[in-house]
């Protein structure tokens, strides 16, 4: 039996979706976003539904062999895992946000100190960052900073709060990760499920 973990919420309505294009209705009638399940087994396959956050954790010790994740996540923190293949849905991006008018971004805030970081020190500018957990579109409309950098997807949240985005900066959409040992120990159970969901 191989392990795949999977997260909840947009992205678990995704996978399943795409699974049902693939052709997998087996595996995704069974799999109910709105379960209370924490893991059900479906043809030999153990799903496990885990926070987005979490899922790079299960695959990198080695409880699941595979798992289904934002790349946002696994850019943001580096895991020892391998990331096996882009997936054709869960696309969104990061962008610089904020009110009109901004001329130059001092302070920052965002839930991605790292991928905020890494842009700035590309650009070689210097900018205050603050570490904030959800909601950032709030920072700079009470003027905590000039500006964020955050997910977006659709733009309305952005829009309906007044914020505009200044620049486009990463690319995010789904990715299938897996376990660096099982991945190859455990290739006959694995490679089928991977071909199965047209990665191999």
């Amino acid at each position: 039996m191989i392990t795949v973990a999977l997260p909840k919420g947009r992205i678990l309505e995704e996978v399943i979706a795409y699974l049902n294009h693939c052709g997998l209705e087996r595996y995704a009638e069974k799999l109910d976003p709105k379960s209370r399940l924490l893991f059900t087994d479906i043809d030999g396959i153990r799903f496990i539904f885990a926070k987005g956050q979490d899922v790079p954790i299960y695959v990198e010790s080695g409880i699941a062999d595979l798992g289904f994740i934002g790349s946002d996540i696994i850019t943001e923190n580096k895991f020892d895992l391998l990331n096996v293949s882009q997936l054709p849905f869960g696309y969104c991006h990061f962008s610089l946000c904020a009110l009109p008018g901004v001329e130059q971004f001092k302070t920052v805030a965002t839930t991605f100190k790292n991928i905020t970081f890494q842009h700035f020190k590309k650009k070689k500018q210097q900018v205050k960052l603050i570490h904030l957990h959800g909601s950032v579109e709030l920072a700079p409309l009470l003027g905590l900073a000039d500006g964020i950098i955050d997910i977006v997807e659709t733009g309305s949240t952005l829009k309906a709060n007044g914020l505009i985005e200044y620049e486009k900066i990463l690319d995010v959409q789904a990715c299938l990760i897996a376990n660096r040992q099982t991945f190859y120990t455990k290739e006959d159970e694995v490679y089928p499920f991977l071909k199965e969901v047209g990665v191999f």
